[in-house]
């Protein structure tokens, strides 16, 4: 039986795309496409086996899921594609349209704006980008967006601002079951994303120019060299640290254990 891996065609996770950068996956795979929400929504109901998930949804249903080493992607300050964009200074903004393509990114600006701005905000759900004055962008959409408001708040870089930790926007995740049925390809799995992290970034143009993306590529070097793709003590620390925010927000009921794949 194949296995069944959540796939998110980003920008941000070209590294991971070892069909791209040609590292052989020996063992039967089938790859399930979709945004970060619906990746994290198939990961939950069991529709895959494996999938690079948002951090929320590992700390909201940690019981059910492991962790594969060494590998996420995070920001040691600003990401620039994770952004509060809005056409009013932030002591004006009274209303921000989230985003409901990534869980964390929502929780985050909750954080950002309740706990390290002291501010008070409305939050809806993002409809139509063009009928809203603020909005909560992530992605390629936020990339596509950002020079066209006036104002915009880097919420990584404001997490680093008050904490001096990276933050981490995502995770590989396997659910327990999946690896107790298919740990040899989960295995194989988690050290070909390794190899095809670091394949990447040996020539990054050849694969940047390979992925026929719709960025400049002097854009997406600079992008991607601000991007940290690893899962250290540090990154473990930060984790801790927005769920504990989280329960303190009574946003999650308990705290989670962070469960490594040995």
């Amino acid at each position: 039986m194949s296995l069944k891996i959540g796939w998110i065609d980003y920008l941000n996770t070209l590294p991971f795309n070892f069909e791209l950068t040609g590292v052989k996956a020996d063992f039967d795979y089938q790859l399930i496409k979709g945004v970060p929400s619906q990746i994290n929504q198939y990961l939950r109901k069991g529709s895959i086996d494996v999938g690079f998930v948002s951090s929320a949804e590992y700390i909201e249903n940690f019981k059910d899921y492991y962790i594969l080493p060494d590998l996420s992607i995070s920001s040691l300050n600003k990401v620039h594609s994770v952004l509060v964009l809005s056409e009013k200074p932030v002591n004006q903004i009274t209303e921000i349209a989230l985003t409901t393509a990534s869980k964390t990114s929502r929780y985050l600006t909750r954080i950002v704006f309740e706990k390290f701005l002291n501010k008070k905000v409305f939050y809806t759900d993002l409809k139509d980008i063009n009928k809203i004055d603020t909005a909560l962008l992530i992605g390629d959409e936020a990339i596509a967006y950002r020079d066209k408001y006036p104002y915009s708040i880097d919420l990584s870089g404001e997490w680093y601002r008050h904490t001096k930790l990276p933050f981490v926007f995502a995770l590989w995740c396997v659910r327990k079951e999946s690896f107790q049925r298919k740990k040899s390809e989960i295995l194989k799995l988690s050290s070909v994303l390794k190899i095809s992290k670091e394949k990447f970034f040996e020539d990054m143009e050849k694969y940047l120019k390979k992925s026929k993306i719709d960025f400049d590529t002097d854009f997406a070097k600079f992008y991607l060299k601000n991007l940290d793709f690893c899962l250290s003590s540090q990154h473990f620390e930060s984790l801790q640290l927005f769920s504990n925010y989280l329960l303190e927000m009574g946003l999650i009921e308990e705290k989670p254990d962070f469960e490594v794949i040995k």
